[in-house]
């Protein structure tokens, strides 16, 4: 059975999110705060990173139609919002919080509920503990490999996601869905999968898709630099720096090769809704 998916398509003049957008190019002395990140897409949420919707994307120049704005958002884990950052949230209408993260990663963080937002757990890796750190090392072997790596890990996401993602594209496939938000722990690499093989289920073009994902290396940036501190004092990483920004970095080549790793494996089974999957062209 197919799911029809309607994360799209209002019929306007696309809106394209260009990576030239005035505050995306942040000098490399320079790290953004949450506070400079440019919105659209980014939304500012105290305590919260990376957070953003990911709408407003146009498909091919044919088309008249773009990605529907405020109805799938991305974080990190927006379980640290302060109360304002509650406050933010619930004003933009969520109605549900598809957690990515695996059991282990909760019993660090549990989930901080939010009067009238569901939580759903979804987790991509139900017992295994799949942060940034645990990404990086397991697939160190590949960190200084350009996207080699990356195209692993995600195709280990993919081989393990299909019940977690397929509860997101349930949702997404009612009548009139309701806006959510996808998170992990960064939002970087279970989140940042299943955001593009949304996107692109829709019709958004691979570079588009990749410029997308490339936008969390702006929305971790405050961040990131801890990230790369934790990473160094593990044995298994300790002086390979760089390696470890690779592994901790977002770039646009990592992932077009898994769009096109994804793309191979679509054909060699004669077409996504094999896999259970279909896209729907509604309105607005």
């Amino acid at each position: 059975m197919c799911i029809r998916v309607r994360l799209v398509f209002q019929t306007r003049p696309p809106i394209v999110i260009p990576t030239s957008t005035p505050g995306l190019l942040i000098p490399s002395d320079r790290t953004p705060s949450m506070a400079s990140l440019p919105s659209p897409p980014f939304v500012l949420i105290d305590g919260v990173h990376n957070y953003r919707d990911i709408g407003g994307h146009g498909l091919p120049p044919s088309s008249t139609s773009s990605v529907r704005r405020s109805l799938v958002f991305r974080s990190a884990d927006p379980n640290r919002a302060s109360a304002a950052g509650v406050a933010t949230l619930r004003a933009l209408g969520l109605s549900v919080i598809y957690d990515l993260r695996s059991a282990p990663e909760l019993a660090k963080a549990a989930p901080v509920a939010i009067d009238g937002v569901a939580r759903v757990w979804a987790p991509v890796f139900e017992e295994h503990d799949y942060a940034p750190e645990r990404i990086a090392v397991r697939f160190r072997q590949y960190a200084s490999s350009g996207p080699d790596g990356f195209v692993h890990a995600y195709a280990d996401i993919l081989a393990s996601a299909g019940p977690s993602y397929r509860t997101v594209l349930l949702h997404l496939a009612q009548p009139c869905p309701t806006p959510c938000l996808i998170h992990c722990t960064a939002g970087k690499d279970r989140t940042g999968v299943l955001v593009a093989l949304l996107l692109s289920l829709v019709g958004v073009p691979d570079d588009a898709v990749a410029d997308e994902y490339a936008l969390t290396d702006v929305g971790l940036a405050e961040v990131k630099p801890a990230f790369i501190e934790r990473l160094l004092e593990n044995p298994a990483l300790e002086g390979d720096e760089e390696g470890v920004r690779n592994m901790v970095g977002a770039k646009s080549g990592n992932m077009l090769a898994t769009l096109e790793m994804l793309e191979g494996e679509v054909r060699g089974r004669g077409g996504v809704c094999e896999g259970g999957v279909r896209t729907e062209r509604g309105g607005g």
